[in-house]
């Protein structure tokens, strides 16, 4: 089997510091707030993977940040060869770059192209294949809506590895993205740009976002419950991202952006839009805080997707028991499980088990969390039977 390899080296930078996404004039404001680059890591784990699982495929990797300096780490353990693409010496990469290795790719025949990033790699991705050569990302994006990428670096090594010994089915799956010009005025958008060929492997590939949600109703009922008889005084609550938390801050008559991480004390606004360093700067203002947050509709994540401002430094000085968890009946009832990929295995795999879930006025259930990380430790193994269930 042949790889084609290509990392989008600056993707998800924006999650931290309260931005939206990466892509354009964004990453520009991302490093001006002092971002880090998130896609070395998640290749790094992803190469990991692939090794302890005995790889023996061959992989073709874009050169420099864009794949084979984080190969480098692997002489002599995986089978890879470099092009010579972008230019050797490039400082910055481009969409053009990507589109252009991934045309080499296709050129040369690769099996399957896996790709680190998010929706907009997806999509400079899907325009240069085709949809002729199936693709798998490895999820490194703000938010990734797209149903193309596995559920974590590891589970991508799954994925791959399963490919390579043949049996895993193909499909078309949606490409989208949103559309940032709009982000800016705290308006969601998103446009389906294409269908790409994707490995299935369920539990281990991510089905696009679900947009319905439930109804208006059901949210305002959830609202009401915590309000009157979850929420404290002189506690500090950040509310993430979503329709169902804002419904929240509606029912108080406070101010809250749809798609970002915002505080409240004593029934009043302290702080909007946070990046992670916004929010670990207040906790130290306060005795006690509070995470309220709602799933993604289909893709079931709790952490890790659109509200990566909720990083694992935040989250271990939470703690588990100050997370309170909001989501309609029919958005849980679209998930099997929840998943939480904060790119620290150690807290995931503390943080799985099963959670008490507000679904209704008065009404709660409880779901089984997973680590992204970690999904081959819990999930069905191949004779049909559990490894393992997580303890809450």
């Amino acid at each position: 089997m042949r790889l084609g390899l290509i990392v989008n080296p600056v993707a998800g930078m924006g999650g931290s510091v309260g931005l939206k996404g990466t892509d354009g004039e964004l990453l520009h404001e991302a490093l001006r707030r002092g971002a880090r680059p998130v896609a070395p890591l998640k290749v790094t784990r992803f190469l990991n993977a692939l090794t302890g699982k005995g790889f023996k495929g061959v992989i073709i990797s874009a050169g420099g940040s864009m794949g084979c300096d984080y190969l480098a780490g692997f002489e002599g353990v995986l089978r890879y060869s470099c092009l010579n693409l972008p230019s050797p010496g490039k400082t910055a990469t481009s969409r053009e770059d990507t589109v252009q290795v991934v045309s080499e790719f296709v050129r040369r025949g690769v099996d399957l192209i896996a790709f680190v990033g998010g929706d907009g790699t997806a999509r400079d991705v899907l325009e240069a294949c085709r949809a002729e050569v199936p693709v798998l990302g490895i999820p490194s994006g703000v938010k990734m809506y797209s149903g193309v990428f596995a559920a974590s670096p590891e589970a991508a090594a799954e994925v791959v590895t399963g490919f390579s010994m043949g049996g895993v089915v193909l499909d078309y799956v949606e490409v989208a993205d949103v559309d940032e010009a709009r982000l800016k005025e705290d308006v969601l958008s998103v446009r389906v740009y294409g269908y790409a060929l994707t490995p299935l492997v369920e539990d281990y590939v991510i089905p696009s976002k679900d947009f319905a949600g439930g109804s208006e109703e059901d949210k305002w009922g959830i609202a009401e419950y915590f309000v009157e008889e979850l929420m404290r005084d002189d506690v500090l609550y950040f509310l993430g991202p979503g329709t169902t938390t804002k419904a929240v801050a509606d029912l108080l008559g406070l101010k809250k952006t749809l798609l970002g991480v915002d505080a409240l004390f004593n029934r009043a606004v302290v702080g909007l839009d946070l990046s992670e360093s916004d929010v670990l700067n207040l906790m130290r203002g306060y005795e006690q805080a509070a995470i309220v947050v709602s799933i993604i509709g289909r893709q079931g994540y709790l952490f890790g997707r659109g509200n990566q401002q909720f990083s694992a430094r935040v989250l271990r000085e939470v703690g588990r028991q100050n997370i309170y968890v909001l989501s309609t009946a029919s958005k849980l009832s679209s998930v099997k499980h929840l998943l939480i990929d904060v790119g620290d295995p150690e807290l995931e795999v503390a943080l799985s088990g099963y959670w008490r879930i507000i679904t209704g006025y008065r009404e709660e259930s409880v779901k089984l969390v997973l680590p992204a990380c970690c999904l081959d430790r819990y999930l069905r193994t191949p004779s049909g039977s559990l490894q393992s269930i997580p303890q809450s």
